[in-house]
């Protein structure tokens, strides 16, 4: 008998912490980079007549015998539905018999897993005792990148919010402070307002325009996670930002040169090269390549999401939801 456990958005709640998911994401990061993984680029389907994407992602982990595949739809007229944008499934299989082995809700994981990546980028790159951050956008993402901002660099006290839609900054803003009762947070008018001081900023937009410019930011210590760009024609990301980078680090090489129009646009337009990319994040857990040093002053983190990410997320998840008689057993026969 074949027994798929099945855990929903808050069996996973219950079940792992950013911490934790930001730890598992570590080792998914290291044997990436080692090329230890089969991990192919996404697959995009344009559902044009619905106003949608389709996005599915497999991969195999192949030292801890992981396998899963996620499968998404981004719907952008959902909300007006009271429908989430984001809907999917992600599937997970035993890496030695190729049994189904658990089914999980993958639009939660989705924001959890982005925002760990981020998290763990912080925790490399943000500026020792950092106090003050930023959040550009407060769409899906943004709950979840803040909750791994805060994880990666615990130091901050103060974290200034935009949105091009105040009244949903201000809705984020009392949700947020209802969860991170130890932080000041606070609503800018703008986004430059929201990054004058930041030392740690995370962008988790859809924008085509960059979001805040060179001149915005302070350039003695600061660290950017650039997150929301994940088409070629996306770019939050200030083309100087890029270039004045002492360290511009990705997730995955593949996926950014296909999908980051936050590098691809100034790549594109020869005002970078991707032979300037410092190195993934996986090469710097590994100890190959240098975290945030002394002189670094501008440090960038581009996220595309890669399958390797999820099945890592998931895998822990279900582990602790087995430990812990979380979720719900189901038969497939």
């Amino acid at each position: 008998m074949i027994v798929l456990l099945f855990i929903s958005e808050s069996d996973i709640k219950q079940a792992i912490t950013m911490a934790e998911t930001m730890d598992a994401l570590e080792g998914a990061f290291k044997v990436h980079s080692q090329g230890k993984t089969v991990t192919p680029l996404r697959t995009h389907l344009e559902l044009e007549e619905i106003n949608g994407i389709g996005l599915f992602m497999p991969s195999w982990i192949g030292p801890h015998k992981n396998l899963g595949i996620k499968a998404l739809t981004l719907l952008q007229d959902n909300p007006s539905r009271n429908l989430p944008a984001i809907q999917g499934t992600m599937q997970l299989f035993d890496g030695d018999t190729g049994a189904p082995m658990s089914l999980l809700e993958a639009s939660y994981i989705t924001k959890l897993r982005t925002g760990a990546s981020s998290g763990v980028a912080t925790r490399y790159f943000a500026p020792e005792g950092a106090t003050k951050a930023a959040i550009i956008g407060t769409g899906a993402q943004s709950y979840t990148q803040l909750w791994a901002m805060l994880t990666g660099a615990p130091s901050i006290d103060t974290v200034c919010i935009f949105d091009v839609f105040a009244e949903k900054a201000q809705e984020y803003k009392e949700m947020v402070e209802a969860d991170f009762k130890n932080v000041n947070f606070q609503v800018a008018q703008t986004a430059a307002e929201a990054v004058k001081e930041a030392q740690v900023i995370t962008t988790c937009t859809t924008s085509k325009e960059p979001v805040f410019k060179l001149e915005d930011l302070n350039q003695e210590k600061v660290h950017v996670n650039a997150v929301g760009a994940f088409k070629p024609e996306m770019q939050e990301t200030d083309p100087q930002v890029v270039q004045k980078a002492d360290k511009v680090v990705i997730d995955d090489f593949e996926g950014v040169m296909a999908e980051a129009g936050d590098l691809i646009i100034p790549i594109e337009k020869g005002e970078f090269s991707k032979e300037e990319i410092y190195g993934e994040i996986g090469e710097v857990i590994l100890g190959e390549k240098q975290k945030r040093e002394d002189g670094d002053k501008i440090t960038l983190y581009k996220t595309v999401g890669m399958g390797s990410l999820d099945v890592a997320a998931a895998q822990a998840i279900y582990e602790s939801a087995k430990k812990n008689n979380i979720g719900t057993e189901l038969s497939l026969k």
